[in-house]
């Protein structure tokens, strides 16, 4: 069959960068190639020919044939979390110019005095107030100067700043004055990267928009140059479609609004395995899961419930605040690229520090010193040295047993073996600890969930990490390894709006809350509209953030269309309630509820991905056996070793085994069990 229609999600992460096609009959083909952090474009593009290359075709019929073409990226994560964004600038209301500095009146750790604030992102001879001042109703109390502003601003352009960040007092109630300096930008013909609070984050919160509003611009600038490169380059080799960028939020963006909003690319990759995550559980009928994609530099945890990624309205990056939605995910410097190390004690740890794509791990011979995790797997037998990253990269393991004798043998008067399997068992423990925190923090028990690992170094701990929470079952989608990308092509254009409030529910009435939504959903429709959207591929979720009078921190409060149907708000109150008390046990119900914010999201549907299903077939795993090899886990020992294309549904592999892909390994200890799905993932079980 002539295929027409092609689906390409593409996922750069910090060591390799992953790209899957997915054609109309649900055939998936995928690729694996080195990262290039000086020019991320440049591995994009080589791994689009090698896409095409599998799928025996050129890169220009490829790019034809693609109706979507999906991208997650690292740039932004990296620009902040290296302290290489663009030179930036302020503009604050007369009075405000610390705000980032001030913050919100505390540290990270308020009880060590000695510890320092973190450095803002813009310095204190850059930030400039202007005299203006909007009220908290939304009223201004004194015009915008703009003679003053114009000083400004000249004075500004003189120092090369590459992005502007404008942040009025009550901006969200009023956005007139914010609006007012963008269009003198443009009047005094600056061309420079312009970040208004009001846009980047609508409601409540000085800070919560000035810190936002300035991680946009950190980022923004390169990210935007990253993705216009990109875009030009696809482009030129054939693609005619719009390029839709992977949010933090699980959603997608079109390429010029996911530069404006760069703030909401930060965690676009780890999104995207959460999503995948979200997919998988759904056809699996699982109703809790918890996930975890270990890759090259890090692992990202997630809980899913009921087929959804929990969300979460602000995150801490580096000592920044971003305060927009986006997927409750947690990172820990564990993956094949953390380096092992002996501390100032000379206790073995491992990360976070990563030798990443370039030198990598030392087994790659690209002139790595350190020891890394794959490097202790390789050691191991974990690892095949013919079929790593599909045999194009050769592992060696002479370099890699050197780096381990030298910094961690000798060292502790260890065998290589013993330091490689001390490693390992380290990182297992490290992602046990992250998923025990992320499940008991919420008074949740992770025996009660299921286990999706997948990342390609995820399915050499996965048994170990389920043997030790207790939890029932990890299960390994085949396409492990690049599961983020396919992530990508299961989710949906989204945006999301706010508008504050700040009243008590018993000061409103139902008529005043509608047209709150009503102005919302106008807006919210008109933009998707705009990009080709009807009334019928579009979805919309009511919330409100609410809280008790005296109290700063806001509680989510789902609403449905019937709700706003009520003469009263009744309803409000009563879910307000519930809520509350599911949270911390208790009401106030002597204290007036408020509402801080009103929430409107907004999904653009695009066409939904089904993975193929297959009957049960051959239960014989022989077919599948490519010999066997020496793994050491307590001792050396012989293991079989299993194709993973080649297991079909219904079959189970006994331990000692290992797996095999061209971008995975799955172990499966002496008493551990596998058997094979209909999707063709891999169920491991624990011994409970």
């Amino acid at each position: 069959m002539d295929i027409e229609h092609l689906r390409i999600g593409i996922d750069i992460g910090g060591t390799f960068t992953d790209l899957v096609s997915i054609d109309e009959s649900g055939l998936i083909c995928t690729a694996k190639t080195l990262s290039t952090p000086e020019d991320p474009s440049l591995g994009v593009m080589t791994g689009l020919e090698l896409l095409a290359k599998k799928s025996t075709q050129s890169l220009s019929s490829l790019l034809k044939k693609t109706t979507l073409l999906i991208h997650g990226t690292t740039v932004a994560t990296n620009l902040l979390v290296e302290r290489k964004g663009a030179k930036l600038a302020m503009i604050s209301t007369e009075g405000f110019r610390d705000i980032l500095e001030l913050r919100e009146g505390t540290k990270a750790n308020r009880y060590n005095l000695r510890t320092p604030f973190p450095q803002p992102l813009i310095p204190r001879p850059m930030r400039h107030t202007i005299k203006e001042r909007v009220g908290w109703s939304g009223l201004i109390k004194e015009s915008l100067n703009l003679a003053e502003l114009e000083t400004a601003l000249k004075e500004l352009r003189q120092h090369n700043v590459e992005g502007l960040v404008v942040c009025f007092l009550h901006s969200h109630r009023n956005p007139s004055h914010e609006i007012e300096v963008r269009k003198l930008v443009k009047e005094l013909g600056w061309k420079v990267f312009v970040s208004l609070s009001h846009e980047v984050l609508s409601r409540e919160g000085e800070y919560d928009r000035a810190s936002t509003a300035t991680v946009n611009a950190y980022v923004g600038p390169g990210l935007q140059g990253y993705l216009s490169k990109l875009e030009r380059r696809l482009e030129k080799s054939g693609l005619n479609i719009p390029l839709l960028v992977m949010q933090s939020t699980g959603g997608v963006l079109p390429i010029l609004e996911a530069g404006q909003l760069a703030g909401g690319s930060i965690n676009s990759g780890p999104a995207g395995g959460a999503m995948a995550a979200g997919m998988f559980s759904a056809m699996s009928e699982i109703p809790l899961a918890v996930s975890y994609d270990m890759g090259g530099t890090s692992t990202d945890i997630c809980l899913i419930k009921g087929s959804v990624p929990l969300e979460r309205h602000t995150t801490e990056f580096e000592d920044v605040k971003i305060a927009v939605p986006t997927l409750d995910i947690s990172a820990l410097g564990a993956g094949g690229g953390s380096i092992a190390h002996l501390d100032r004690g000379g206790i073995l740890d491992l990360g976070p520090s990563s030798a990443g794509a370039d030198p990598g791990p030392a087994c790659y011979g690209k002139g790595g010193l350190e020891p890394t995790l794959t490097d202790a797997n390789l050691i191991l037998g974990y690892i095949s040295t013919e079929t790593f990253l599909g045999g194009e990269l050769s592992l060696s393991i002479e370099d890699a047993q050197n780096a381990i004798q030298e910094r961690i043998s000798k060292p502790l008067n260890l065998a290589p073996e013993l330091a490689a399997i001390a490693i390992n068992a380290l990182a297992s423990s490290r992602i046990a600890e992250g998923i025990r925190a992320a499940t008991v923090r919420r008074g949740l028990d992770p025996r009660d969930f299921s286990l999706f690992a997948f990342g390609g170094a995820s399915g050499l701990h996965a048994e170990a990490v389920i043997n030790e929470l207790s939890i029932p079952r990890a299960i390994i989608p085949r396409e492990a390894s690049v599961l983020s990308a396919i992530g990508f092509l299961s989710t949906d254009v989204r945006r999301d709006y706010h508008r504050s409030v700040g009243r008590p529910i018993s000061d409103l009435d139902a008529n005043e809350l509608r047209s709150v939504f009503t102005e919302l959903e106008a807006e919210a429709k008109n933009n998707l509209e705009a990009q080709g959207f009807d009334s019928e591929n579009m979805k919309l979720v009511h919330s409100l953030d609410c809280r008790y009078a005296r109290q700063v921190y806001t509680v989510n409060v789902r609403a449905y269309p019937s709700d706003f149907e009520c003469d009263e708000l009744n309803w409000l109150t009563a879910e307000f309630e519930t809520t509350y008390k599911n949270l911390f046990q208790h009401i106030h119900d002597t204290e007036p509820g408020f509402i801080d914010t009103c929430n409107l999201t907004i999904f653009g549907t695009l066409p939904r991905l089904a993975l193929p299903k297959h009957e049960i077939g051959d239960l014989d795993p022989g077919k599948a056996q490519k010999g066997e090899r020496n793994i050491f886990i307590s001792e050396w020992l012989s293991a079989r070793v299993y194709w993973f294309e080649e297991l079909s549904h219904g079959m189970r592999v006994q331990g000692p085994a290992v797996i095999d892909s061209p971008t995975t390994s799955v172990l499966i200890s002496p008493d551990g069990v596998a058997e094979v799905d209909a999707y063709g993932s891999l169920h491991l079980y624990s011994n409970l």
